[in-house]
């Protein structure tokens, strides 16, 4: 309730979580007094699928009668320039970059994000993989701040849907005849995040299928 009367960046793949928080905030935009500008990058990854992607987002704004930005950035060489060692990390570097940047040129009060309780357990495990204190064990916070020393970019990033899971959203799309795109990358195992996801969390229902 505190976001009411804000103008908000919806950070947009095109996959279901964010084509359910978009079409969910354009809903509530008039009742809370929202101004929503659409944000989606493409990470010049995923060729032909990630520029469809890219036009996917474009008519979906255009159909919700929404401003939009969309760009391409080049992720690998962003990531070889900075010396980081995971590409994940670089592109998420290069995503709040540019989503902080879209904030700072509308105005915008927050970046909202599509987050979901899914995303909350496997940042969690990837904290504790990697190495945390309290903070990591945390895991994303609701409204939190976004800050990159190495430009430095900065913006508030809020996340609605921390307390949804996976299978509420996809149900929510379903009901809602709502079209989205799939990642083919969502399924390799060679990000961190993937294996965690199709391998790890899998693993750790089998002791307890309440880790969620």
């Amino acid at each position: 309730t505190h976001l009411t009367n804000s103008s908000l960046v919806v950070a947009v793949s095109g996959g279901p979580d964010s084509t359910a928080l978009l079409y969910c905030l354009a809903d509530l935009k008039d009742d809370l007094g929202l101004l929503l500008h659409v944000a989606h990058l493409n990470h010049d990854f995923r060729g032909k699928e990630a520029e469809e992607d890219a036009l996917f987002t474009t008519h979906l704004a255009r159909r919700l009668g929404l401003p939009y930005t969309v760009e391409k950035v080049d992720t690998r060489s962003y990531q070889k320039h900075h010396g980081i060692s995971s590409f994940e990390e670089a592109a998420r570097f290069v995503r709040y970059d540019f989503l902080s940047a879209v904030a700072k040129d509308v105005r915008a009060t927050a970046i909202a994000l599509g987050h979901t309780a899914n995303d909350q357990l496997e940042t969690i495990l990837m904290h504790i993989i990697r190495g945390t204190g309290l903070k990591g064990l945390n895991g994303m916070s609701e409204i939190s701040s976004w800050y990159n020393p190495r430009k430095p970019s900065h913006g508030t990033l809020f996340r609605p849907f921390l307390q949804a899971t996976r299978q509420h959203i996809l149900t929510y799309c379903k009901n809602m005849e709502l079209p989205f795109r799939e990642d083919s990358t969502n399924i390799s195992i060679d990000l961190t995040r993937n294996k965690i996801r199709h391998e790890l969390i899998p693993l750790l229902e089998t002791y307890n299928p309440r880790i969620h």
